[in-house]
């Protein structure tokens, strides 16, 4: 009795045995094969992108699928800016001298757009139209002749002063063409002429009174203005030489009819 205990004691000790050592195996052979596929399937581990540039394309075209169709108009002006950008020039101002830091100023606040012109090409100061529309600036010599004689050498001379740049800037501006260093120095220093002649007018009204200006410059003022805001619509070749043409007569006018009335004004 004691013996057949003792013989199915260790029958069982010994199933339990192999029990455990089939059930380790077979654990352990599944862990390994796990490991195996993991590292032999190329399917599971992800592919990455060897370079930077196939990285940004990825993300450039995830994104462009992703982003709102831009329209016809959105594109055009894209691509304007792109080439402007790409081939816009840096300006030189070899030839201003002490200006150079006023043309700097002006470009940086304006984004360059107040010292930029027309291109009047193809005019030059040889062909009818340049000769005709150069000929208009005669408006401010006789305006500043009649003034003197008058009495009001200061606003003569002012007068006169623009005229002369005036037609220094524009001869520049047919002869030169566009994007030239010698025309937008022309185009700052009528500037500061014109803007003289248009400040002390303005100051002869004010120190008259307005019922003392005459109707007929507060109307020839205001087309010259009309004029003028024509000439940046319509900026390049004959339609800017008519529009600018009538601003140099109207403005001249207008002057000159002031510094009349001032001069009465003065008088009475």
């Amino acid at each position: 009795m004691t013996a057949s205990r003792s013989s199915s004691i260790w029958i069982s000790l010994l199933c339990m045995s192999i029990s455990i050592t089939s059930s380790f195996a077979f654990t352990s052979t599944s862990s390994c094969s796990l490991k195996s596929c993991k590292l032999s399937s190329p399917a599971i581990i992800p592919s990455k992108p060897h370079d930077l540039n196939t990285r940004l394309n990825l993300f450039t075209e995830e994104e462009s699928e992703s982003a709102t169709p831009l329209t016809d108009e959105e594109k055009l002006l894209s691509f304007q800016k792109d080439i402007a950008s790409e081939y816009k020039e840096e300006r030189s101002y070899n030839t201003f001298g002490i200006l150079t830091p006023i043309a700097k100023t002006i470009d940086g606040i304006s984004g360059d757009w107040a010292l930029s012109y027309a291109d009047l090409s193809p005019s030059t100061p040889r062909t009818i139209e340049g000769r005709a529309f150069l000929a208009t600036n005669v408006g401010y010599a006789l305006a500043g002749i009649v003034l003197a004689l008058q009495g009001d050498w200061f606003f003569a001379g002012l007068t006169e002063l623009a005229g002369i740049v005036s037609f220094w800037y524009h001869y520049s501006q047919l002869e030169f063409g566009k994007d030239r260093e010698e025309v937008r120095l022309a185009l700052l220093t009528d500037y500061f002429t014109a803007g003289s002649a248009l400040l002390t007018g303005g100051f002869y009204m004010i120190d008259m009174g307005i019922n003392y200006v005459p109707m007929d410059a507060l109307i020839c003022g205001a087309l010259s203005i009309v004029c003028l805001s024509l000439c940046w619509v319509w900026e390049f070749g004959v339609p800017y030489l008519f529009w600018h043409s009538l601003w140099h007569l109207f403005s001249a006018y207008t002057g000159f009819l002031i510094g009349q009335a001032h001069i009465a004004n003065q008088i009475s």
